[in-house]
């Protein structure tokens, strides 16, 4: 698992530093090109620095009637937000999102904007925190946009997601998210449907079958790193309902060791804090393995005894 990560960790630093050596820029109506970093974005308007007669900068305003298109092939606020999400940090990746949000905005409808990418893993980062009144305001607005299949069924997920936080059937989304599972070979979809499938067995206080869910992100796909810390914060509050104390303090510890500096990590101690000092419950003995009283050993041996026993010639 720390391998995974470390090979993520790399690839989304490669990729923000190509990000950098690649211009990001806008393309006038008149083929003119202007770089992201010569213009800004304020109350949604559009201000370029162009020089001036005497060698100055200055700023003038960009219409969006002026501009044909936007060349911006990576977006670094995503790929940053998603190294933050790996690593526990999902609150500071909604801000860093809700930021590039605002910045792109008055560009939603300018061809090749990044709009609908950034509002995309927005809600994303919403599920992952679990901010169901935001995603009710914000997913009716990301749904209307253009999408390929994979990223409807995400979508899908989410609204499922939801579902399951107000529905009184919970066996009924439990059932579809089963059924997805079993359609779908796409890791990232079902890493996410396992977690979904999680939440419902813990609504239920199906504390074990909650677990297996829960640790099916991490074993099996490790490789979805934005979806392995909670996934393994839930298993360890799995491990504290089943009265596993031990185990549970242990996946916490390891949990705040793993992504230190984040709110996970912070949660993971609060949780661990309460649970420190207890055992893990003794398991079931079963009933024909239990010790019997005193009074049934003291007639167990009366019977036993030889010299106890008179025969009947």
């Amino acid at each position: 698992m720390p391998l995974l990560k470390n090979i993520f960790y790399s690839l989304v630093l490669i990729a923000l530093a190509s990000i950098e050596a690649r211009a990001q820029m806008i393309i006038l109506k008149d083929n003119q090109r202007i770089n992201g970093a010569e213009f800004t974005v304020a109350d949604g308007k559009i201000s370029r620095t162009i020089k001036l007669s005497n060698g100055k900068d200055g700023q003038a305003t960009l219409s969006l009637t002026d501009i044909d298109r936007m060349d911006w092939p990576n977006v670094k606020q995503v790929q940053e937000a998603e190294l933050l999400r790996s690593q526990g940090k999902v609150k500071e990746a909604i801000e860093i999102l809700v930021k590039a949000l605002d910045f792109f905005k008055p560009f939603r409808n300018i061809k090749g904007s990044p709009y609908a990418e950034v509002a995309f893993a927005h809600v994303e980062a919403l599920d992952q925190a679990g901010d169901f009144d935001t995603l009710i305001r914000v997913l009716p607005d990301v749904e209307l946009m253009k999408w390929t299949d994979g990223k409807k069924l995400k979508l899908g997920i989410i609204k499922l997601n939801m579902e399951r936080r107000t529905s009184q059937d919970q066996d009924s989304v439990l059932a579809k998210a089963e059924s997805l599972l079993r359609d779908t070979d796409d890791s990232d979809i079902s890493a996410r449907l396992w977690i979904t499938i999680g939440e419902v067995h813990s609504k239920k206080d199906r504390w074990e079958d909650a677990l297996m869910a829960y640790l099916h992100v991490p074993v099996f796909y490790g490789s979805q790193a934005t979806l392995v810390p909670q996934a393994e914060l839930n298993a360890a509050r799995s491990l504290s309902k089943m009265e596993r104390f031990a185990d549970a303090v242990a996946m916490y510890q390891r949990i705040s060791d793993t992504y230190k500096g984040s709110g996970i990590a912070e949660t993971a101690k609060k949780e661990m804090t309460v649970i420190n000092t207890m055992k893990n419950k003794p398991d079931d003995v079963p009933q024909a393995a239990k010790p019997k009283d005193a009074k049934d050993a003291k007639d167990d041996k009366k019977d036993k005894d030889p010299a106890k026993t008179t025969e009947t010639k």
